[in-house]
């Protein structure tokens, strides 16, 4: 056992003041009070007034204004349909083929809003077509509107056509 060697043990490790262990940190000053403190504690409530609608008359009266195109027109026509005494179903069959119509115009609408709201979604297509659209509104510009001529010939043909649509 005498052949042991004994090796001094290494010296603590002296601790340092905690007041050294970092980098000084200073706390920020505190804010005063009135900065803290919103201006108006409360905020004001909205008031808002909402109006109490009336109840819409069902018939029109001779003081009130005039409705609207079309109101007017159901309105005469609701009241022709009452004044009409039928006879028969055939004496319905005008009536019928006008509200055929109008079911088939509004259906067409229908159709035809569908389908260019379809072509609008499709990347490119809806713009290509307002270009190709403009394109040809210039032509025809430059075709009958520039010259005073082309310009007389064109209002005639629209008279005419009006002539031949309304007589």
């Amino acid at each position: 056992m005498a052949d042991v060697d004994t090796q001094p043990l290494p010296a603590p490790l002296e601790e340092a003041p905690p007041e050294q262990t970092g980098p000084e940190l200073k706390l920020a000053e505190p804010l005063p009070q009135d900065i803290l403190q919103p201006e108006s504690p409360e905020p004001e409530p909205l008031q808002a007034e909402i109006p109490v609608a009336a109840a819409a008359p069902l018939a029109q009266t001779a003081a009130a204004e005039p409705p609207g195109l079309p109101l007017q027109f159901l309105n005469q026509l609701l009241q022709k349909l009452g004044a009409t005494r039928l006879q028969s179903l055939a004496d319905l069959l005008p009536a019928a083929r006008i509200l055929a119509l109008a079911v088939l115009a509004g259906i067409a609408l229908r159709l035809t809003g569908a389908t260019l709201g379809a072509i609008n979604e499709i990347p490119l297509l809806g713009g290509l077509l307002e270009l190709v659209g403009l394109v040809a509104l210039l032509n025809f510009l430059a075709r009958n509107a520039f010259k005073q001529q082309k310009r007389a010939e064109l209002l005639e043909r629209i008279r005419q056509l009006r002539r031949n649509l309304l007589s």
